[in-house]
């Protein structure tokens, strides 16, 4: 009786568990860093539309307590005279934009210098 050489072990099961290990890897990372980077930029969104509330909401408590100070200002009597002319408030903003009250703290209305 002849004795047969041991075959070689088969380096197939190593090759495939690397290929599945790289391609993992692969699909973790494609998917991973974009999401970092969309969470980073709606995070930085969050940002600046929360600081935009917090000015805007002071610029209506500013022109509240201007409105309040003046007892003979009537805002119902501002926005009929813009009526009459046949606008909306923001349509007449769009109109006359130089000609913007300057507010307190010598920007425009909203707060922003020009």
């Amino acid at each position: 009786m002849s004795r047969e050489p041991a075959e070689a072990p088969s380096n197939f099961p190593h090759w495939v568990t690397l290929g599945s290990l790289a391609f993992v890897l692969w699909l973790f990372f494609t998917n991973t860093v974009p999401a970092t980077q969309e969470r980073a930029a709606l995070q930085n969104l969050d940002a600046e539309l929360t600081g935009l509330r917090i000015r805007y909401d002071q610029a209506i408590e500013d022109a509240r307590l201007r409105i309040a100070a003046e007892p003979d200002y009537d805002l119902q009597a501002l926005l009929l005279a813009i009526d009459a002319q046949g606008f909306t408030p923001a349509e007449l903003c769009l109109a006359f934009p130089e000609a913007r009250v300057l507010g307190p703290r010598g920007g425009t209305e909203s707060g922003t210098p020009r």
